[in-house]
């Protein structure tokens, strides 16, 4: 019967694409690039077990400790009692409640823009900005090493994509004045998620200007640790640049992203940004504890500067014991490993001695660039970075 037979044929198609897929797991662990979950028991986002050990996390990105702050907890639970678990609708629906306005009013003071925009996450908002803003016939224009997420966004919005070497900013000024796209939009982060580094945001606002430009910065990893006030690395250019993403997922410690920009580009992202538009809004709860995070920043200064005082004692530290690092800038301090294999045996090397750094490899980062990448929160003690330092002094032993 022509029913049998196609059921017949669907099954086999699955049988083989489960083959396929099994093929191509087998393919990630022979070159070391199989990722796996790893379920952590009794942490406390510094502390943890795993596998029946004590463990000590560099690795998370709550760069000031505030999903742990009491101050962010009893606002938690104040709103949880007042709104409950989840928002129950798109924005646009029923979903936007005070909460929300409240943070938004709070993130475009900060950011010193008209207005802020809030999304369930920094992927969506990343997705949410491009898809809107880019259309075929323009050109995206974008650093080598933006987040998976802008990539992604500029995929979608079928603009052409145009990418230059990582800060090589002559490479990006050749593009830009080639580029015959209806509309050029220029795209950074302002710290690179996997190296640490700062882009030049001064050089980038003028090529903006230059060019006439759409500029747009993913701040997601400035926000809470750069700027004199901890409102993150586009603090001395905000008003040039003309939108600012950030997350409230890392440094303040929640969950959901933001886009900040003057009124008219924020109103035609809740027009035409479809991960703003169709997706549940982000619970109530998150919205009243990401904006007491932005309180806690504001005014307990003490906490940056305890982040700061870690990230150099951790630098001089390596340094010293003969790793070779950049400059700190941020709270993320990659040390590089380069083979993939070797960067796994370093993993284990150190979690051996009680600390807890995944290997980051490829496509994360380009095959050969794999690292240990550490990144510090306010909340590590002296105790937590003498472990970290005498894990590495133990690797680096092996090694030599």
């Amino acid at each position: 019967m022509p029913w049998q037979y196609s059921c017949e044929k669907f099954e086999d198609s699955n049988l083989n694409m489960k083959q396929a897929n099994r093929d191509e797991l087998s393919d990630l662990k022979k070159n070391n690039l199989y990722r796996q979950i790893r379920v952590l028991k009794n942490s406390d986002g510094i502390h943890a077990e795993w596998r029946g050990e004590k463990i000590t996390l560099f690795c998370g990105n709550d760069y000031l400790g505030l999903s742990r702050h009491p101050r962010v907890i009893r606002a938690a639970e104040q709103a949880l009692k007042k709104y409950g678990v989840g928002a129950g609708a798109a924005r646009l629906v029923s979903g936007s409640t005070t909460a929300h306005e409240a943070l938004e009013k709070k993130i475009a003071r900060l950011k010193n823009k008209e207005r802020a925009l809030v999304f369930g996450s920094g992927y969506l908002a990343n997705l949410g900005i491009l898809t809107a803003f880019a259309r075929e016939g323009d050109t995206i224009i974008m650093d080598k090493l933006c987040h998976a997420s802008l990539v992604d966004g500029a995929r979608l919005s079928q603009a052409e994509l145009r990418v230059f070497p990582h800060k090589k900013y002559e490479k990006c000024e050749a593009i830009l004045h080639k580029s015959v796209g209806r509309r050029k939009i220029l795209l950074t982060e302002s710290v690179f998620s996997m190296d640490g580094d700062l882009a030049d945001l001064k050089e980038l606002v003028r090529l903006k200007k230059k060019y006439k430009a759409l500029l747009v910065v993913d701040d997601a990893h400035g926000m809470g640790v750069i700027g004199k006030h901890g409102h993150g690395a586009t603090e001395k250019f905000s008003k040039e640049i003309d939108i600012i993403m950030g997350t409230l997922s890392k440094s303040i410690g929640g969950l959901g992203g933001f886009v900040a920009a003057d009124d008219p580009y924020v109103d035609y992202l809740v027009n035409f940004s479809r991960p703003f538009i169709f997706t549940t809004a982000l619970p109530p709860v998150l919205s009243a504890s990401a904006l007491e995070s932005l309180s806690v920043i504001e005014k307990e200064t003490a906490l940056r500067k305890k982040l700061w005082d870690n990230i150099r004692s951790i630098h001089v530290g390596l340094s010293e014991a003969g790793f070779v690092l950049g400059k700190p800038e941020s709270a993320i301090l990659p040390v590089m490993i380069g083979n993939e294999k070797r960067a796994l045996e370093a993993f284990q090397s150190i979690l051996k001695e009680g600390v807890f750094i995944p290997a980051i490899r490829h496509p994360t980062v380009a095959k050969g660039k794999a690292r240990l990448r550490i990144t510090v929160s306010a909340s590590h003690t002296e105790a937590d970075i003498r472990a970290l330092l005498k894990a590495f002094k133990s690797y680096g032993k092996k090694e030599a």
